[in-house]
């Protein structure tokens, strides 16, 4: 999965603090730890691949004191990096 909007201020914002992102995901799930192995990532390329090719995506929506990450089939992904200036049009 890669950067689809890299310049995006957020995305420059959240870029070096991903770990972070990660533990407190894990902490709302009430978990410790999460295993994922290659079969997870290919059911996830399969659930998530836009009709591009386009793997799916993490969005990242700030709000007032709330952060919201969402997961994007690649389709939407790639329409969302378009909207914000990320991709071609």
């Amino acid at each position: 999965m890669k950067e689809l909007n890299p310049n995006h201020p957020v995305t420059r914002e959240v870029h070096d603090h991903w770990h972070k992102l990660c533990a407190l995901a894990l902490h709302k799930l009430g978990v410790s730890k999460v295993t994922i192995s290659s079969a997870d990532i290919e059911a996830f390329s399969r659930k998530w691949a836009g009709r591009n090719g386009q793997d799916g995506a993490i969005t990242v929506q700030p709000k007032g004191d709330l952060l919201t990450l969402e997961l994007v089939n690649g389709d939407d992904a790639a329409e969302l990096a378009r909207k914000a200036g990320g991709l071609p049009v």
